[in-house]
């Protein structure tokens, strides 16, 4: 019942209707045609019928000729009394003319005769030519052509289809008609750059054919193309349903008109009938719900941006028939993450690459023949501007059209001052659908956070500034302002760009009018103007000096409104009388040579956060008495520092303590008070940890800093007739004659002060409520390690790194809840003993001395170990690690990951590895309720290698072959050395948890990348293995344990293990980066890894 295909040759024909009907009224116009007709009409297929069409007042005959030549497709209904009319015949042969001519598709229907009847004109047909040869003898030849023709080409009998009920037959031969024009309907995709990829991707998620209902959200940035993606799936689509509506723009119409024309819109669009007035929302989704149940229907949704919207047009799955189709359109994920109505997919919208990107822009701005190396050259610096943006190719293409190479260089260096507007305000639509504080926020992050780690310290000078960062960046995400990227702020640097067009206002030229200043030029102009200029308007000051030149602060007392300072250079004189102002809440000062950053008092109600690094003069900190709510202090490379200002135990808010390489501080800060305090660093600070007890001070005064019972004071009374005697946990000084009284002990908070019999001191007199713990490079020695008290309650975190203590026993410790330990660099280090039941995370990277791990088989909670570079636990620890670890809660929730040093490797897989960097393990049909999990094993020369993990549905060739060939290749004995190996474990209930996993999944495939290692798959071998349930129990666990799993075990805030789903859950990709993260190293690290590899690129070059 196929017609006859149109020739290629006319495929890109242009049409003004979809299909022409040709009929005799009298037999059919109100029966079989009209209900053609109707049905053609509601599947959006635009149909010429001469009495619905035709114009009023138009000569017929021209007219329905013109409109045969613009129809795509002629439907000629043949019917009893078809060939008595000469107009039928006319217009039949015609339309078998533009068959010919044009490309036409013709598709006959023999509507109560036979086709034989109307190919040999026998029976009505044959009398009526018989009249015809009478009355118009010239055209009956052409006439009878057109006939034979016609019933020549395969059509339709209704009689003979679905017994002969018309409404199935109509249904038939209407979703017939829409898949032909769907083959040759020439598509306005066609011209749109990269979008047949995306279109093809989209359809895949929506499933067209398969039942249900499907909804599809399309989300990501403004301007990047949701709404052409989702136009172009619906033209190509849009006719095999009964219904459809695309309803643009739903974020202004709907503030416009309200919700209940919108849901008018939907029903008309859909019915194609007039639709009664929708007084209320309420009433509008029980009709939407009532007439659209049982139609299968194709709605899109542009633009939506609040929830209440989708509840309004389109709640539930059960509004609409099997097979409907529903795509929205979104700048905020948050709209289509929520419950009602749950979308099946998301699917983020990916921009333009560059070669697509080019394309696009030079379509809209052509460089002609005429210096064409220029305006390539040019191209691509608006390209890279644009970052993949449909809509800042499209608008800059526009512009730049035209012009010459002179007129692009000075609009382009334009664009790097003042960005585009019309591209600036379609973005800044996310924007202001922020609240107050999510705005301050995201100008924040892009202002001066952008590529910086979303790490402790940069959430905390938010939260400081009073912007709930933690659900405020979760908008931000939400709505595709900004991006997390391994680990660090990101944004499209057009959003950037927008900040900048934000920030300035309409005061581009006047910095004392913006909010946040942090170009170096506008900040000297700032600290350039009079005491009487007005700068309230100023709210965050970032500096950064580029020259030796010292700068004058600026008016302080006019920044009334200023609540964070970053300044990283030197002043040109000391800090005014009015420095800092009291709104502030963050000061970050680096790089001053002052010796006190100010006299006295000074009252800072609202300062959180004080960071004073590399003030290389500095003596003494301020006085903590009058800034009651700081809440994190840190001291870095300040090496004059004498003493930290005793009022720092009055610090009741104090959360945050870190003091580095201040190696010139002696005096322990007193701060065994502090309650809230949660983490302490003491790094690098050797004189903190190697006291003699008494220190002479230049106005004679001995300083004792400990605490031994008053008689034992007395006799230092030898060293001096006054002295000083400091209480360590509470700092109360007193300046005492040796023939009176030492020490008021009503006046102290110790009742029994006295001094310590061994050289550390330090650890006796810290806060018992602390939750991290940072002692790394503290010199710590076998001796300071016995004789410290070690009992904290909630200690979770504790770094001993770089130590020089040769054992750990922490059976004598209480750390109840300690969960990470790093001891790497304890290159003394001999035995690691009784670790605590609760750690889950151990580091000891480089200890070269390393021979006892201990016993660990009390350790549940484990799930990772590093020992690289090195150690003398010999040849088995991988084995029993890995032995011990499977039998611990990580089986059945978690991921288990070992990082073992050379020669290390556990026994089962020694020859069992293949030689490559790609793996694949195939899936049997019933692992999903057989197989816990499973495991990897990989043994490389590469440094810091990361690993992908796919878990996907079908089977890659490109991979398998290698897993083929490599195992062909798979030495027999193979040599291994220099090569250190990761193991790691995956448990199948850690991806159930989440919702990823998929049970028609049937392959795991494992990859190594960025191995920072030339030939890396000439030096790597891989290999894993399925983990059944009996390695620990028979039964599946149902309990979900994941949380109780710590995972906060890098500086950078990156995670061992990371799980990202693809858009179209075909598969399931896990990143493991099994290396622990240092940010900062020292340079005796630097040392040693820099020497490992020359060792390392010697031994490759002599192998």
């Amino acid at each position: 019942m196929a017609s006859s295909s149109s020739s290629p040759a006319f495929s890109s024909q242009s049409w003004n209707h979809d299909v022409f009907l040709s009929f005799r009224g009298e037999d059919t116009r109100k029966t079989f045609v009209d209900h053609l007709y109707t049905t053609l009409v509601q599947k959006g297929i635009y149909t010429y019928k001469d009495d619905e069409t035709l114009p009023r007042g138009e000569l017929i005959n021209p007219s329905l000729m013109k409109a045969i030549e613009e129809s795509q497709i002629g439907v000629i209904i043949f019917s009893e009394n078809y060939a008595n009319s000469s107009w039928c015949l006319d217009e039949l042969a015609h339309i078998m003319k533009c068959k010919d001519t044009r490309g036409q598709i013709i598709i006959p229907i023999f509507y109560g005769v036979d086709p034989s009847e109307v190919r040999k004109q026998k029976q009505k047909y044959g009398e009526a030519f018989v009249k015809h040869e009478l009355e118009n003898k010239t055209k009956v030849e052409s006439w009878r052509k057109a006939f034979v023709d016609a019933s020549n080409i395969s059509g339709w009998e209704p009689k003979h289809i679905a017994n002969g009920h018309e409404s199935k037959v109509i249904i038939e031969i209407v979703e017939k008609i829409s898949q032909r024009l769907q083959l040759v309907s020439p598509s306005t995709n066609a011209n749109l750059i990269g979008i047949a990829s995306r279109v093809q991707s989209l359809k895949l998620k929506l499933q067209i054919g398969s039942g249900g209902v499907r909804i599809i959200g399309i989300w990501g940035v403004g301007g990047g193309g949701k709404t052409t993606l989702a136009s172009s799936v619906y033209e190509e689509i849009s006719r095999k349903f009964d219904g459809c509506c695309f309803l643009e723009n739903i974020r202004e119409e709907s503030s416009k008109k309200g919700l209940e024309e919108l849901q008018q819109k939907i029903l008309y669009g859909v019915l194609r009938e007039k639709i009664v007035q929708v007084e209320r929302v309420e009433e509008g989704k029980h009709m939407i719900k009532h007439r659209l149940c049982r139609r299968k229907v194709l709605i899109v949704l542009d633009d939506v941006n609040q929830l209440d919207q989708l509840k309004a047009l389109a709640e539930s799955h059960d509004w609409f028939g099997e097979g409907s189709r529903i795509i929205i359109t979104t700048r905020d994920v948050h709209v289509i993450s929520t419950t009602a109505p749950r979308v099946d997919e998301i699917h983020n919208i990916s921009l333009l690459n560059d070669d697509e990107a080019m394309e696009l822009f030079c379509k809209h701005a052509p460089c002609g023949h005429k210096h064409k190396e220029d305006y390539e050259l040019l191209s691509k610096s608006v390209v890279s501007y644009a970052g993949g943006l449909p809509l800042a190719l499209t608008v800059l293409g526009c512009f730049l059209c035209g012009k010459d190479t002179n007129e692009w260089r000075s609009a382009i260096a334009r664009l790097k001052d003042i960005p585009d507007t019309n591209i600036v305000e379609k973005l800044k639509i996310s924007f202001d659908g922020l609240t107050p504080v999510e705005k301050e926020l995201f100008l924040d992050i892009a202002c001066f956070f952008r590529g910086r780690y979303k790490n402790g310290r940069i959430m905390a000078m938010l939260d400081a500034c009073g912007f709930y960062p933690v659900i405020g960046i979760k908008v931000l995400l939400e709505k595709a302002l900004i991006t997390i990227s391994d680990g660090r702020f990101d944004m499209h640097d057009l959003l950037q760009e927008m900040r900048r067009y934000i920030v300035r206002g309409e005061h581009p030229e006047n910095p004392e009018k913006h909010s946040r200043i942090w170009k170096e030029e506008d900040v000297l102009k700032i600290c350039a103007m009079d005491a009487t200029k007005e700068l309230d308007m100023i709210k965050a000051v970032r500096f950064e000096c580029n020259s030796h030149d010292l700068v004058e602060l600026p008016s302080v007392a006019n920044l009334k409104n200023l609540r964070w300072i970053d300044w990283r250079g030197d002043l040109a004189s000391p800090f005014p009388t009015n420095f800092p102002p009291e709104n502030l809440c963050c000061l970050i000062l680096d790089d001053i040579s002052k010796k006190r950053l100010w006299r006295g008092y000074k009252h800072l109600p609202n300062l959180k956060i004080l960071e004073l690094v590399r003030l290389k003069n500095l003596i003494m900190t301020p006085d903590f008495d009058r800034i009651p709510n700081l809440e994190r202090l840190i001291l870095r490379r300040c090496e004059s520092l004498k003493e930290i200002h005793p009022s720092i135990g009055n610090l009741e808010r104090l959360i945050f303590l870190s003091i580095e390489f201040c190696s010139g501080l002696k005096i322990f800060p007193p701060i065994k008070q502090l309650k809230k305090l949660e983490t302490l660093l003491l790094s690098n600070c050797p004189e903190l940890f190697n006291l003699s007890g008494i220190q002479q001070k230049k106005n004679g005064l001995l300083h004792l800093h400990s605490n031994i019972n008053g008689k034992e004071v007395a006799s230092y009374k030898k060293y001096s007739s006054n002295f000083v005697v400091t209480c360590w946990t509470c700092g109360d000084t007193k300046i005492r004659n040796p023939v009176e009284d030492l020490i008021d002990v009503e006046e102290c908070c110790l009742e029994e002060p006295c001094l310590p019999r061994n050289n550390n001191t330090v650890l006796r007199f810290l806060p018992r409520g602390l939750r991290k713990l940072n002692l790394r490079y503290c010199n710590l020695r076998d001796k300071d390690i016995d004789s410290a008290v070690w009992e904290f309650p909630n200690l979770e975190e504790l770094n001993l790194r770089g130590n020089k203590f040769s054992r750990l026993n922490f059976s004598r410790w209480r750390l109840p809840q300690l969960k990470w330990l790093d001891v790497s660099w304890c290159q003394l280090l001999v035995e690691l003993w009784e670790l605590p039941s609760s750690i889950a995370v151990v580091i000891a990277d480089y200890c070269f001395s390393l021979e006892s791990f201990g016993d660990i088989s009390n350790c549940k909670w484990l799930w990772k170990v590093s020992l690289c570079g090195g150690n003398k636990l010999g040849p088995l620890v991988g084995d029993i690690l890995l032995d011990s670890m499977l039998q611990g809660n990580a089986l059945e929730d978690h991921f288990i990951s070992v990082n073992l040093g050379y020669q290390m490797i556990p026994r089962g897989y020694v020859g069992r590895l293949f030689k490559g960097t790609k793996f694949t393990l195939h899936l049997p049909y019933d692992w999903y309720k057989d197989f816990c999990g499973f495991l990897i094993c990989i043994v490389t020369r590469a440094r810091h290698p990361q690993i992908n993990i796919i878990i996907r549905q079908e089977v890659d060739e490109d991979i398998l072959s290698v897993l083929w060939q490599g195992s062909s290749e798979a030495p027999a004995d193979p040599k291994y050395d220099g090569s250190g190996s990761i193991i790691g474990y995956v448990s199948f209930s850690s991806l159930r948890h989440t919702a990823l996993l998929n049970s028609s999944y049937n392959m795991i495939s494992f990859s190594i990348d960025r191995g920072h290692l030339s030939g890396l798959a000439a030096n790597s071998y891989i290999g894993g293995e399925l983990v059944p349930w009996g390695s620990k129990g028979d039964e599946v666990k149902t309990t979900d344990c994941s949380e109780l799993f710590w995972d906060k075990e890098n500086e950078d805030g990156s995670n061992t293990f990371t799980i990202r789903q693809h858009d179209s859950k075909s598969s399931v990709e896990i990143l493991w980066q099994p290396y622990y993260t240092h940010i900062s190293v020292t340079p005796e690290e630097k040392f040693y890894l820099a020497r490992e590899r020359f060792r390392s690129q010697k031994m490759k070059f002599r192998s």
